[in-house]
């Protein structure tokens, strides 16, 4: 999808009319990349290209075993809402009683480098709480909102501390478009 076309899709008849019919979603800009938890450090480094500017999301996919599995997991986070989901606020900010259901926290540091002059347009720390959607056997978290301008890219997402415990669900990172991914 091209910027012409974008703009179109936030257009009030002829927008909704692209929605409906799936004009305007446009394929992850990363697609789903098995990563590893368990140890802290770089665990994606990838090239993309941005079509538009917009606001881009990077998840986490944890695929279980069974749905079985997947039901009971307390790691990822059980779906109740909270304020401190969508917020950056460190773990230990939050108090004990408001923790329950929010899952384990995985900090991140998120890097985005403009190709192929290597300027900084994103660095950030994020840390990633509470699944935001689940189907059979995965659930998924966010792990941060990226502002990126149309063009040309190298991210580089490190694991700031082990997730041990994480170690036997399958675990996929991805970048998608913030409004149809």
């Amino acid at each position: 999808m091209g910027p012409i076309a974008y703009s179109l899709c936030h257009k009030e008849i002829i927008g909704l009319a692209m929605w409906i019919t799936g004009f305007c979603a446009f394929a992850p800009l990363i697609p789903a990349t098995e990563v590893s938890l368990r140890d802290p450090g770089l665990i994606l480094s990838r090239e993309f290209h941005a079509p538009v500017d917009t606001s881009y999301l990077l998840n986490l996919r944890f695929v279980f075993p069974s749905t079985e599995s997947r039901i009971k997991d307390r790691l990822v986070g059980d779906g109740r809402t909270s304020d401190y989901c969508d917020s950056d606020i460190q773990y230990d900010a939050i108090p004990d009683h408001e923790r329950s259901g929010l899952g384990l926290p995985i900090p991140f540091r998120v890097v985005v480098r403009s190709e192929p002059e290597g300027a900084s347009v994103v660095e950030r720390t994020f840390h990633s709480l509470c699944h935001a959607a689940h189907a059979r056997n995965d659930k998924h978290r966010t792990i941060g909102r990226l502002d990126i301008n149309r063009g040309s890219y190298r991210i580089e997402v490190t694991n700031l501390q082990p997730q041990i415990a994480f170690g036997d669900i399958k675990t996929e990172i991805s970048l998608v478009s913030g409004d149809a991914n």
